[in-house]
């Protein structure tokens, strides 16, 4: 009975050291040390989309915060399509703003392997580690202030 429970420790914990280092070569989540990005991925869920599969429609309620493990997603507004890939986020800009909704679709282009956050779980974590908290708020800022810069 001990030797399982030690091996189901070691391959938990080999699980999650791949988890946390996965996270840690994100930019966004670059200054965070490893007790918070432990505390970050016990508040994350994985789930795996299989090809042309919908993550969200546009016009739905924004409630999820995106990292791609593994796949490509295709961002779709009706105007405009961008494919995203493996360690970039998306539904970001959703993510810590009240009522919004998704202004694009998202569509597995293959079967991709994904992170999410539910917009509720962010927020909570954010009032329970204010570090945290900041940190995201920083990352967001810059985030769009690149994307402004880029734009003009």
């Amino acid at each position: 009975m001990k030797i399982k429970n030690l091996i189901l420790k070691i391959f938990v914990n080999t699980d999650l050291q791949k988890d946390i280092l996965f996270l840690r070569s994100i930019d966004f989540f670059e200054e965070l040390n490893i007790s918070q990005l432990k505390k970050l991925r016990a508040h994350m869920y994985k789930k795996t989309y299989l090809q042309k599969e919908v993550i969200y429609k546009k016009g739905q309620e924004a409630k999820l915060l995106c990292i791609i493990r593994s796949g490509k997603i295709e961002l779709d507004d009706g105007k405009n399509k961008r494919i995203i890939s493996k360690r970039d986020l998306f539904g970001q800009k959703y993510a810590f703003n009240d009522d919004e909704i998704y202004t694009n679709t998202a569509t597995a282009l293959e079967d991709s392997n994904l992170f999410f956050m539910y917009k509720d779980d962010i927020e909570n974590l954010m009032k329970k580690d204010k570090a945290i908290g900041f940190n995201m708020l920083k990352r967001i800022s810059k985030m769009l202030y690149k994307r402004e810069i880029n734009e003009r």
